[in-house]
């Protein structure tokens, strides 16, 4: 009895360990991914509380091709907090993609793959404002805007120090709307997501002013110790070098960022 026990042992984990063999998941044969609608360019769609009816973007697609990488066949996404992506604790997903800046204190609840963007805090500006400001320290008297726990609340505090706090809100839809109602002067956001958002609808926004440069690197969050980060590393590794990231960014993001000012 004991060595058909153990043959069986060892059956089961030549297959666990077999090359092509899809990793496990929190739902067998399924990637289910947390994300943050929306974010234009990124991540956009039809949501239902948490769940996901219809999305696309950059980071869908990401997502999408990681799953095909990984042999997973279905992929099925989660609506979520954006700090909740990072945070401790277990979580209804197997991992998360949604702009996420890799940084120490994250990583101290969370894991990450190896970067796949790299980005700056951009700069967007009220239709209404006049002069048009030219750097940080024209910034300095003006209704400053970020989301909540983001890197650009972060920037906005620490690089424009605002004479007024830093108004942090929610989500990147008030976000916005604050700065078309004139609750906001100006916003500081990822800056493809406002280059994305000022391409596509110029007449809601006044001028994107530039960018500030922060070196952030975006990637993909797992629960601490999550099973799945070495083959999700992988996967995204492969994304990379065979040019479908690039591919994803001319698709999605529509702002050559590189011909922005650099704010100081």
């Amino acid at each position: 009895m004991r060595a058909v026990l153990a043959a069986a042992l060892l059956a089961l984990v030549l297959v666990a360990a077999a090359p092509g063999a899809a990793p496990p998941t929190l739902t067998p044969g399924q990637l289910t991914v947390g994300v943050n609608l929306p974010s234009d360019g990124f991540e956009v769609g039809v949501v239902r509380g948490s769940e996901v009816i219809y999305a696309e973007g950059f980071d869908i697609d990401l997502a999408r091709g990681l799953a095909k990488r990984l042999r997973l066949p279905t992929v099925a996404f989660v609506q979520s907090r954006f700090d909740r992506l990072f945070s401790a604790g277990a979580k209804p997903w197997d991992f998360a993609v949604a702009q996420i800046t890799i940084t120490d204190r994250r990583a101290r609840t969370a894991d990450f793959t190896r970067p796949y963007l790299s980005v700056d805090q951009g700069v967007l500006v009220s239709q209404t404002l006049s002069p048009v400001p030219k750097s940080l320290a024209d910034l300095r008297s003006l209704r400053i805007c970020a989301l909540g726990k983001s890197t650009g609340a972060d920037a906005a505090a620490t690089r424009i120090k605002p004479a007024k706090p830093v108004v942090r809100v929610g989500n990147a839809s008030t976000l916005m709307l604050n700065l078309q109602t004139g609750r906001c002067q100006a916003v500081v956001y990822d800056a493809p997501t406002l280059g994305t958002l000022k391409a596509r609808t110029p007449e809601r926004y006044g001028p994107f002013i530039g960018v500030i440069r922060t070196g952030e690197q975006y990637g993909i969050a797992l629960p601490k110790g999550s099973p799945l980060l070495r083959a999700v590393d992988a996967a995204l590794g492969r994304m990379l070098t065979d040019g479908t990231v690039d591919r994803l960014q001319r698709k999605w993001l529509t702002t050559d960022l590189s011909k922005l000012s650099v704010l100081g």
